[in-house]
């Protein structure tokens, strides 16, 4: 499997994109696992070093055997998560069209699964309860009243997902409300921007890239891409609301991408996946880290927490990816991306 030219004619070198062996060694990449990527298949590298003693953490390589711009295509047009992770009910795409959404982009949101519990929890959100809510937020639900039917529920949380979408788009990370906890506030946007700055490879070799996604919706790159969808996933029996950013851009023959879950409803409190796609002759080679953020591996206990939880979700995240190439391959196969 020979590696395409990461330089174009008129690119600089320090904004090149460099082979995958050398991003994966940077990443921590034994050359045996580096091998098992070139031979097609996916290796799950452990963790990263924790940002924050909330985090958990994974990252993982493998090749697929598809046009590059149509894996590319996959990740931003059309998220097929649903095929791949079964903890995924539904999910939907905010916003279609580049605009600003309306809250029939949220008509597919149902909290039906164990609905008469979801019903109480925000009957009685509070803050440190089990959802992650706002002051403001909170307040809104309380006005329900505490005979609030469950449409209404839903209606209310509609509603605040829309307004958490439009904050965000317009200032970027200063624009996530912070969570309310019994004692400190919780603020996903200042904890995602962390988990970049803490990463070196994204600084070190997409300078331009980084710096966007440090700053969007500000300095966007010639090229950028971007979709935003939410998605309905059942944790622990009961839905859980994502807000999910994707955004993306060419270098020199690759793609550098970005996937962020700026609202999390409740379990965890934000994740972010950094990633590179280099091209190859016979497809491209995948490299994916991701940042995971939650109280529940705080505390006493927590460096224990911590490694097993790494270890869980890095079996869960690698299985799933697995399955994602096959779907890959399955639209090669059916053509229905034009591969």
């Amino acid at each position: 499997m020979r590696q395409k030219s990461a330089y174009g004619p008129h690119t600089k070198n320090h904004n090149a994109m460099v082979s995958y062996d050398e991003i994966l060694t940077e990443a921590g990449f034994s050359q045996a696992a580096i091998r098992e990527v070139r031979e097609g298949k996916l290796h799950y590298g452990g963790s990263l070093d924790a940002a924050s003693d909330t985090e958990l953490s994974v990252k993982l390589a493998f090749r697929v055997d598809a046009k590059l711009e149509n894996v590319k295509e996959l990740f931003l047009r059309f998220p097929k998560k649903k095929e791949f992770d079964d903890t995924v009910e539904e999910l939907g795409m905010i916003a279609a069209d580049g605009g600003d959404g309306s809250l029939d982009d949220f008509a597919g949101i149902k909290l039906d699964k164990n609905a008469i519990t979801l019903d109480k929890l925000y009957q009685n959100a509070a803050p440190g309860s089990d959802l992650n809510l706002s002051k403001d937020e909170i307040d809104k639900f309380k006005k329900l009243g505490k005979k609030a039917s469950h449409e209404d529920i839903e209606k209310c949380l509609r509603q605040i997902l829309l307004d958490r979408f439009h904050a965000y788009k317009k200032d970027g990370l200063s624009g996530i409300k912070p969570y309310a906890r019994s004692k400190k506030e919780f603020s996903s946007g200042n904890e995602l921007k962390y988990q970049i700055e803490v990463g070196p490879i994204l600084k070190k070799h997409s300078p331009i890239f980084h710096k966007y996604a440090m700053e969007y919706p500000n300095n966007k790159p010639d090229g950028a891409e971007e979709s935003f969808f939410w998605v309905n996933s059942i944790i622990d029996e009961k839905p859980t609301i994502a807000l999910v950013h994707r955004l993306g851009m060419p270098q020199d023959g690759g793609w550098v991408y970005l996937e962020r879950h700026f609202y999390i409803s409740r379990s965890h409190n934000c994740l972010q996946g950094i990633g590179a796609a280099l091209p190859v002759d016979d497809g491209a080679v995948v490299f994916y880290a991701t940042r995971t953020s939650t109280d529940q591996v705080s505390g006493f206990g927590g460096a224990a927490k911590r490694t097993i939880g790494n270890r869980i979700m890095g079996g869960r995240m690698a299985a799933n990816f697995e399955r994602a190439r096959q779907v890959v391959v399955t639209a090669k196969e059916l053509d229905m991306l034009k591969l």
